[in-house]
């Protein structure tokens, strides 16, 4: 529907239709009126909308038909949501006042998105810095708070829409290098929880919880790395950074919602910050003592096998597979740092100023504090094996007109029955997304029958069926989870009260995935499960779930795959690990691209030597 104009959609309808919507719209005398006039009425209706404010981007006329066209649907039953019990007890807005800023704030975040993409980042700072005191006077008083809602209600609220319009005057303040403002503001947000004295110590406000959770999902992690980017990189201070952030993770810290991924990525940029401060170090040691020391090298052995003897047009997959190694790396990007105990130069007699050779950094014992202090933010991560492979390319991005690189896939086409004796077989040639290159890939050398890009949609689906009762059927349902009939998820799904209003229904149904193996009884299978909510609630729309996913129940495997310049995020870091220590079957696809005639040539010349 997304292509089709308001015009089109309402043509589309019929009479009994249109009766039906201009029901919904409460259009007196609807019955009376002809074909064209009931039109004409109708989108005239559509174009104004009370709710406008409430959307992030600007909404026309056909956007809102469609929204009121899907009601529709769901009257008719040909868009189906899952059936709950709406259970509302909190009052969001208290008074008008509170509505008219929860708009006011609304409206300048809309105004500043607009704004940054549209990249006019004057006007966008000039319409902050209007603002700047309102804002930040919202997010410090602590009176706006409301606590008394759940935190998942809390982002509708007006001290969180400020929060929001802050971050974006972040982003404003990066994205025109004015680094130093950027963090100043960051220090001011930081400092609704902790304060920065001259001792270089941290002075708990004594409040309880998360002072920036209390505004709603919190930002905790975010803030942290900007100001380790802002006032490390940018600013050249890395001294500095590093002993703010690091000060504020020594004390007790009551905020839980500083997530996995967020944790490595602070935990990378500290490695960074650290690594930078010991190499200008050692640098000037080096000078300074006029030697240098050989630093010790690792090399990492793969199993490399040769590649193919040639390359047959009647044999295509000989083509697409020129290069495949796969070995088992350990991540280099974290680094796990050994402390120095200072009793050790006092027992063997070392002066202060000697250096030290530690994990392939030399270590100035003046500067030993800096190794005890970096927080333990992650654990060791398990990682899947890496598959290397080097894919054919004939043209550039740019050269082909599209923003990303295509690779060159030859496949074999089977000839007519009637002609296979006449004719030869066959080889198409297609130009194919990483994703898609990778999928054929796999199905042509590694007996895969299927295969699907889906991103995260097929974990959605597999949450969906398996938790669907604990989502939807719980009686009574949690209070404020639900505040319309058409929701496809709890408004509590992504946060902490989402597992702890229903701990216990989540712990019991996860150790009985853990068990069902070991039981006999097919009523209570896994397979039977999936099967019965499946056919029950198949093509709701639930969760993003897609229901046309899954074509089969053969085993299967789960490939992240990254083109050149591409590299996995701290999110897709940390899943990885969790599936990994689930036993999932799993791996990293690192496609790189290389002109087709130089495979080819490199190819025939390796063949040559081989001979």
């Amino acid at each position: 529907m997304q292509p089709l104009s308001s015009e089109m959609l309402i043509h589309a309808l019929n009479r009994q239709e249109l009766d039906q919507l201009a029901g919904m719209y409460n259009i007196k005398n609807f019955k009376s009126l002809t074909m064209i006039q009931l039109r004409d009425t109708l989108l005239k209706t559509s174009s104004v909308s009370p709710m406008a404010s409430f959307f992030k981007v600007s909404i026309q006329s056909k956007d809102r038909l469609k929204g009121l066209y899907a009601m529709m649907l769901v009257r008719r039953g040909e868009l189906v949501f899952p059936s709950y019990v709406v259970n509302r007890k909190s009052t969001i807005y208290r008074t008008s006042d509170e509505f008219q800023k929860f708009l006011e704030f609304m409206s300048l975040e809309i105004r500043l998105e607009y704004l940054i993409s549209q990249k006019s980042y004057d006007l966008a700072l000039q319409l902050c810095l209007d603002k700047k005191t309102k804002l930040i006077d919202e997010v410090m008083n602590l009176s706006f708070r409301r606590i008394d809602l759940p935190q998942f209600l809390r982002r509708f609220t007006s001290p969180y829409r400020a929060f929001r319009s802050l971050l974006l005057m972040i982003d404003i303040y990066e994205r025109q290098r004015k680094y130093n403002e950027a963090i100043k503001l960051i220090e001011t947000l930081l400092s609704l929880t902790w304060s920065l004295h001259n001792d270089d110590k941290f002075l708990n406000l004594k409040l309880t919880g998360c002072v920036l959770d209390q505004l709603g999902p919190c930002r905790l992690g975010y803030l942290l790395n900007r100001y380790i980017i802002n006032q490390g990189t940018h600013e050249k201070q890395p001294i500095k950074a590093f002993k703010y952030v690091t000060n504020y993770f020594k004390l007790y810290n009551e905020c839980q919602c500083l997530r996995a991924g967020r944790r490595l990525t602070i935990h990378e940029q500290l490695m960074k910050l650290f690594d930078g401060v010991k190499k200008e170090e050692n640098n000037h040691r080096r000078s300074k003592n006029g030697h240098t020391i050989a630093a010790t090298t690792t090399t990492n052995v793969t199993n490399n096998r040769p590649p193919n003897a040639g390359c047959n047009k009647n044999n295509a997959s000989d083509c697409n597979e020129i290069k495949n190694t796969t070995t088992q790396v350990k991540r280099k990007r974290i680094q796990k740092l050994v402390n120095i105990d200072s009793k050790y130069c006092k027992n063997n007699n070392h002066s202060t100023e000697e250096v030290y050779h530690t994990n392939e950094i030399f270590i100035d014992s003046e500067n030993e504090e800096l190794l005890t202090v970096i927080p333990s933010l992650v654990i060791d991560i398990k990682e899947p094996p890496k598959v290397e492979i080097t894919a054919p390319v004939n043209a550039s991005a740019k050269e082909i007109g599209t923003h990303r690189p295509h690779y060159v896939w030859f496949e074999n086409t089977s000839p007519n029955k009637l002609q296979q004796q006449r004719s030869p077989q066959e080889s198409n040639t297609l130009l194919l997304t990483v994703e898609q290159w990778t999928v054929r890939y796999y199905m042509a050398n590694k007996n895969f029958e299927h295969g699907i890009h889906c991103e995260s949609q097929i974990y959605h689906l597999l949450f969906c069926i398996l938790f669907y009762d604990i989502l939807f059927e719980i009686s009574p349902s949690p209070p404020d989870v639900f505040y319309s009939y058409r929701q496809s998820a709890p408004l509590d799904l992504f946060t902490d009260e989402f597992y702890q209003s229903r701990k216990d229904l989540i712990d019991a149904r996860l150790q009985w995935l853990l068990a069902v193996d070991q039981s006999d009884d097919h009523s209570n299978s896994l397979e039977f499960r999936i099967h019965t909510y499946w056919e029950m609630h198949n093509g709701e729309r639930c969760l993003w779930a897609n229901w046309d996913l899954l074509k089969n129940s053969q085993e299967l495997i789960i490939v992240e795959v990254k083109g050149p310049g591409d590299h996995l995020s701290t999110q897709q870091i940390m899943w990885l690990d969790v599936l990994v220590r689930a036993g999932a079957d799993v791996e990293i696809c690192l496609i790189s691209g290389k002109l087709y005639f130089r495979l080819i040539f490199e190819t025939k010349a390796t063949t040559l030597h081989y001979i």
